[in-house]
């Protein structure tokens, strides 16, 4: 069994985790979830998220979307108001990789996890947090038999 094999299978077992979710939502949290505990990615404190949010903006030539910092909630660590243009954090700090998930969501205008959005992620994961995160979470994705453009396609800068 290959690395890779082993966190598709490790991501597979997750799933039921997240019970109220459509299965692809699913395969989505439980590979974002294996990925980081596996790579990790910096943690931002919500007072200091806006200059990194608009350095990562202005180069992805985006809007930055406005920050919205609430309670810690046990269902959600942020969520995305695409028709605000806003992101909502949940607690005192986040993850890089949680924030890209919600500009994810802003950048495609969608609040689903099709192929759209895990492009997207993908491309922002290895453009601010690594090539090999971006790729593990690619590879697994691909794995769980969601639907990925190949993998060059994700080095396509904005």
């Amino acid at each position: 069994m290959s690395n890779i094999e082993h966190f598709i299978q490790q991501a597979n077992e997750r799933l039921v985790s997240y019970p109220r979710c459509s299965h692809e939502q699913a395969c989505v949290y439980a590979s974002e979830d294996i990925v980081e505990n596996e790579l990790g990615s910096q943690i931002v404190l919500s007072k200091d998220l806006e200059p990194w949010l608009q350095q990562v903006c202005t180069r992805e030539d985006i809007d930055t979307p406005h920050i919205i910092v609430a309670r810690v909630a046990k269902t959600s660590l942020a969520s995305a108001l695409t028709d605000i243009n806003a992101i909502c954090i949940r607690g005192k700090n986040t993850s890089v990789a949680t924030v890209l998930h919600e500009i994810a969501h802003i950048v495609v205008g969608i609040d689903s996890h099709g192929v759209l959005f895990r492009d997207e992620l993908v491309r922002l994961c290895r453009a601010h947090i690594s090539v090999e995160y971006a790729a593990m979470l690619h590879g697994v994705y691909s794995g769980l038999g969601l639907t990925m453009s190949p993998w060059p396609a994700s080095a396509a800068q904005r």
